[in-house]
């Protein structure tokens, strides 16, 4: 049997704590399933057994803005926590999926922050356009990313028996304690991105955030030398070996051929992230993030190579300003690995397709199949495999296209820019170091030996110079 219960949030968290400590630790790891779609602000349907005291007194039961704001993201299905993903049952923390947590799961400075709303006279519907202009400014992945953060910290503050409202604003004693007790128990990267959850969460709940105060700096530090033997090893680059095997495993008259061969080739040559070419999941699929067929396209001649450029609506560091991929024809030894032709060919297999279709989707039959990057991703790993190659993954096309341009001789400010990066950080993906940098410094020195011999008016051919030995 299930009773309404209402409740004030003084009053939930005292009877919370003295219905944890009767509860077995067996049992503590469990959340009622049925409370995956309960509102952070609202009435809760709780089981007899979690009943409240009568004496519990009825409290504001306005609709929920949250809730609300959560309408506007696309359905997903609520599934049971994977072994050590429990949280103790709370009122705040309905289960939902990771990236709704931000937004869904609460805290008594949360129900206070609703309450002066309502006495500033914002109402509940522009509360909700606040939450929902909140959720555009992220991402779904960013946010999935960062619900690990929150029920890592939920998880600390459990065992610690923290109590809820000093979970929010987190004190920056409580976080030097929860990031002391993760160090060395995974790679420092992956600590600061619980740390930026935590900071997101608290971004929505308009929460002072203490993450860079007192010890936490140095924290970090040790965060970072403790989490090395946790640090994924470096992602090796795709090679045109790579290339070339894909295209021989490809029927480039095929719709599925066409534009698998166009997406890998424009990832390799435009150094962009395989998600910005391709949607990660039919059902993730938005105009907002996802280029389509009727994106700005324009063909030229440049230096007597073809260039084709095609605008990209969304970028990791542009966001919705989007960038223009530019690929340049390879000629000569390469020419087989032409991106232009690529692009072009896609364009005339997959030709005459809905405007709101995906760039990289293609024909089968008649209807039109949407390549995502699992099944991009997915064909090649078994290309690689039966070719007897390293397997790589997305990112390294990025990598892979940045080396071979480097080897080439592109300047890389120019490198840079091609490939949307914003600073020259993006260094640290090079590979291939042993043929790079033995290739720069000699170039560097044959120029300033070069300089030298015209300033002084020497031959430049040193073979043609006479040395006395000593």
């Amino acid at each position: 049997m299930l009773k309404i219960a209402y409740f004030s949030v003084d009053q939930f968290t005292a009877y919370q704590r003295s219905e944890t400590s009767k509860r077995p630790a067996a049992q503590l790891s469990s959340v009622p399933y049925h409370t995956a779609l309960a509102s952070p602000l609202q009435p809760r349907l709780l089981p007899s057994s979690c009943s409240p005291p009568r004496s519990l007194a009825l409290v504001d039961a306005a609709p929920d803005p949250r809730r609300t704001a959560a309408l506007s993201l696309p359905p997903k299905r609520t599934r049971k926590p994977r072994a050590g993903n429990e949280l103790a049952y709370s009122i705040y923390r309905p289960i939902v999926p990771a990236d709704r947590r931000v937004l869904l799961w609460s805290s008594p400075f949360a129900f206070e922050v609703h309450q002066r709303l309502l006495r500033a006279g914002i109402r509940v519907d522009l509360q909700a356009r606040i939450y929902e202009g909140l959720l555009r400014a992220t991402t779904d992945k960013s946010r999935e990313s960062y619900g690990a953060g929150l029920l890592r910290f939920h998880q600390f503050c459990d065992r610690g028996n923290i109590p809820e409202r000093d979970r929010m604003p987190a004190d920056r004693l409580l976080l030097a304690a929860f990031v002391a007790d993760a160090i060395g128990t995974l790679s420092g990267k992956g600590i600061r991105n619980w740390l930026n959850g935590l900071r997101l969460w608290h971004l929505f709940n308009d929460a002072p955030w203490y993450g860079d105060d007192g010890w936490l700096p140095s924290l970090k530090k040790a965060a970072d030398r403790a989490g090395v033997p946790f640090k994924r090893p470096p992602r090796g680059p795709i090679t045109k070996a790579h290339l070339r095997a894909i295209r021989a495993s490809l029927d480039l008259t095929s719709g599925f051929g066409a534009a698998m061969w166009s997406n890998a080739t424009a990832c390799f040559w435009g150094c962009r992230r395989l998600g910005e070419l391709v949607t990660s999941s039919v059902s993730k699929f938005s105009l907002e993030h996802d280029t389509t067929r009727d994106t700005r396209t324009s063909f030229s001649c440049v230096n007597g190579h073809d260039v084709a450029t095609f605008h990209i609506v969304w970028t990791k560091t542009t966001t919705i300003l989007g960038a223009d991929c530019v690929l340049t024809a390879t000629m000569g030894d390469d020419v087989d690995l032409c991106p232009v032709w690529a692009f072009r060919n896609h364009l005339a297999v997959n030709h005459s397709p809905p405007a709101s279709t995906p760039l990289f989707a293609y024909r089968e039959r008649d209807s039109w199949r949407v390549l995502t990057k699992d099944l991009f991703l997915r064909t090649t790993s078994a290309t690689f495999a039966a070719a007897g190659l390293e397997n790589v993954f997305g990112h390294s096309y990025r990598i892979g296209g940045s080396v071979e341009l480097l080897l080439a001789g592109v300047e890389p400010e120019v490198i840079m820019k091609l490939g949307g990066w914003t600073s020259l950080c993006f260094l640290i993906y090079w590979r291939r170091l042993e043929q790079i940098l033995p290739q720069r410094i000699t170039a560097a020195w044959a120029a300033r030996i070069q300089a030298f011999a015209s300033i002084h008016n020497h031959s430049y051919d040193t073979t043609a110079l006479n040395f006395d030995e000593d």
